[in-house]
């Protein structure tokens, strides 16, 4: 009975451990991982990692206002392009603050995405020529970068569950949000919708004191 008593009293404990009111605001910074889904034939969908930060501004114990932004890479897509998606959404939270160290969230954020593609042109051949007015000599050959980009409306929805572990430092286990750009398509000339999966986790700060 004293071990199961004592279990109970750890468990008490570890809800009430660091437990405090809401904050005025929060700043996370965390690893993303989005699963994009093209939805273009030919182009399967792909996996991306990078990073995102995120700053919360409460207005009271409950809803606040987040501005979230990051920036993911595939990397090198096909053994040729390199593929990077950014995004910069602003929306209403809400924090289900229960006089716990848990606090679960829910967010619908809004705003804009840029997608880039960019692929490498090696030893493009050049003719050797001095300019006229100056010294400066063109070389043999030069390595160049060609770039495309487009911007979108961009949204999210979804939410997560942060963990307080001291009155001013939390760790957000995971915020999962449905991921929606719609961009132009290349082929059609018209917006079309994308429907992502995001999944961030990290650390958040806290600081101040919500009304």
């Amino acid at each position: 009975m004293k071990f199961v008593a004592a279990i109970a009293a750890f468990l008490s404990f570890a809800l009430t451990a660091a437990a405090e009111d809401s904050t005025r605001f929060e700043a996370y910074f965390g690893y993303d991982w989005v699963k994009f889904n093209p939805d273009t034939p030919n182009i399967p969908s792909f996996n991306a990692d990078g990073g995102s930060a995120q700053f919360v501004y409460n207005f009271n114990h409950g809803f606040g206002l987040a501005f979230d932004a990051g920036v993911v890479t595939k990397g090198t897509f096909g053994g040729v392009f390199d593929n990077k998606q950014a995004h910069f959404l602003l929306g209403p939270r809400y924090g289900f603050h229960n006089h716990s160290r848990f606090t679960p969230f829910g967010e619908v954020l809004f705003g804009g995405g840029e997608a880039s593609v960019s692929t490498s042109v090696a030893d493009v051949p050049l003719v050797p020529t001095v300019l006229p007015s100056t010294s400066i000599t063109i070389p043999d050959n030069v390595s160049v970068r060609l770039t495309a980009s487009r911007t979108s409306f961009a949204m999210m929805a979804g939410g997560g569950l942060d963990i307080r572990l001291s009155k001013h430092f939390a760790y957000r286990l995971f915020d999962a949000d449905y991921y929606l750009t719609r961009p132009i398509s290349f082929i059609s000339g018209g917006n079309v919708n994308k429907n992502n999966f995001r999944v961030t986790t990290g650390v958040a700060l806290t600081w101040g004191e919500a009304r």
